[in-house]
């Protein structure tokens, strides 16, 4: 998946969301400002909103953006150097940086990268290996890596492909078909995986996709429509999913998510 489509780029803290409380969504737009949304709907697919478009920061014009734990946010260079801030206004949408730009790595040449859970970090190249890096410094912005590059899987050529939670990682065909895949190794890096590619839905035809927590996941049509959903066996792959394609927005023109 391209990392730039569209006109406003997004990236949801899906993975280290505020539990019982809300989801934080930000979203930039082409200008390069960046803006906090807050889904307090979570849990039942309702469009509440406790905070929307709330600027933040500008200045966000990188090749790639995504989130970690703990409002930790990763910024990718043009020249492929990745920088780590941290986000300290996550409860409440205000512009509170207390690390911002700090440079933790270089290289990050690569066709996808998104984030897992306590500095685990997926990356994709060009030809469709999945490499593994652990970044043990994700709390403060240390350089401090203790897995790097670790090779994990190949074939992974799929329109989008991001996190959800237990090391659960989604992927989407072109044809629209979503698989499910569950990741053993997130502590060690291991290409552990006992549970692959499990074809859960299709007709995910989206221009973006991305995963809350708990299950939840969040899609945004070619309109701009962005729609909720429930997987109910995201920690198996099964395919049960107690809410589909709830509508909780629009406008939501967004360039890439994860």
């Amino acid at each position: 998946m391209q990392a730039w489509i569209g006109r406003v780029a997004a990236v949801a803290l899906a993975l280290g969301g505020l539990p019982g409380q809300a989801t934080p969504i930000y979203a930039i737009r082409v200008n390069g400002d960046m803006l906090f949304y807050q889904h307090t709907g979570d849990a039942d697919g309702s469009a509440t909103w406790l905070i929307q478009a709330a600027k933040i920061g500008n200045g966000w014009n990188f090749r790639q953006v995504f989130a970690g734990d703990g409002g930790t946010i990763y910024a990718i260079r043009h020249n492929g150097d990745l920088l780590c801030y941290k986000h300290a206004g996550a409860q409440d949408g205000s512009a509170s940086w207390p690390i911002e730009a700090k440079k933790v790595g270089n290289g990050w040449n690569f066709r996808q990268v998104f984030a897992g859970r306590r500095g685990a970090i997926y990356a994709i190249d060009d030809q469709g290996n999945m490499l593994f890096y652990k970044h043990a410094g994700y709390g403060n912005c240390t350089p401090t890596w203790s897995i790097q590059a670790a090779r994990i899987g190949n074939g992974w050529n799929f329109r989008q492909v991001f996190a959800g939670d237990q090391g659960i990682i989604y992927a989407v065909r072109p044809n629209g078909d979503l698989l499910c895949y569950k990741h053993a190794g997130s502590t060690d890096g291991t290409a552990s995986w006992p549970i692959q590619a499990v074809k859960v839905g299709n007709g995910w035809n989206f221009r973006q996709v991305f995963a809350g927590r708990n299950g939840a996941i969040y899609a945004i049509s070619s309109n701009g429509d962005m729609l909720f959903y429930r997987h109910g066996g995201y920690d198996t792959c099964s395919t049960t999913w107690p809410i589909q394609a709830a509508a909780i927005g629009n406008g939501w023109d967004f360039r890439t998510v994860f």
